[in-house]
């Protein structure tokens, strides 16, 4: 028994040395941290979108291109001045922005006309890369497909992009 009392102890004691070396054993390889550090995106608009005035004979479809072109095809006519939706979106250098450009839905602001809301399905880049650093940012545009039904009231149809901008 007492044999077996020193074979313990000389055991527990090892245990305690190896474990008491392997706290203090150094790294041969060097670890090293790091970070990125990005500048917050701003989207700021500089123009809003325009499709200008739609006469309506029949079902048809209204394109404006980012480009600032439209074309008015099947039962549409299209006059008046146009624009795409501009903004600027400002970040960190060199880094690609995607754009996110939902549908728009567009409603007659005449409550005495009503009629059936209209979609609008943005067209544009898809992303767009920063230059530089700081408020210089880029510029891109957004133009948009309507379909317009014949049966579309009179008005003036309005709605809000909710354009968003990520890394």
């Amino acid at each position: 028994m007492r044999n077996f009392v020193r074979i313990a102890t000389l055991a527990a004691t090892a245990a305690l040395a190896t474990s008491a070396n392997a706290a203090s054993v150094s790294v041969d390889k060097t670890v090293t941290a790091k970070a990125v550090i990005q500048k917050p995106l701003a989207l700021i608009k500089v123009a809003d979108l325009d499709m200008g005035t739609i006469s309506v004979q029949d079902t048809g479809d209204a394109i404006l291109t980012a480009a600032g072109a439209i074309t008015c095809n099947g039962g549409l006519t299209c006059s008046g001045t146009v624009s795409p939706a501009t903004y600027k979106v400002t970040g960190t250098n060199n880094q690609s922005v995607t754009i996110t450009k939902p549908a728009v839905t567009l409603t007659n602001l005449d409550p005495t006309q009503g009629g059936t809301p209209l979609t609008l399905n943005l067209t544009g880049p898809a992303s767009v890369t920063l230059p530089n650093s700081g408020s210089s940012g880029t510029n891109f545009s957004l133009g948009g497909t309507m379909t317009v039904p014949a049966s579309t009231k009179e008005g003036t149809y309005q709605g809000d992009l909710a354009v968003t901008v990520n890394y």
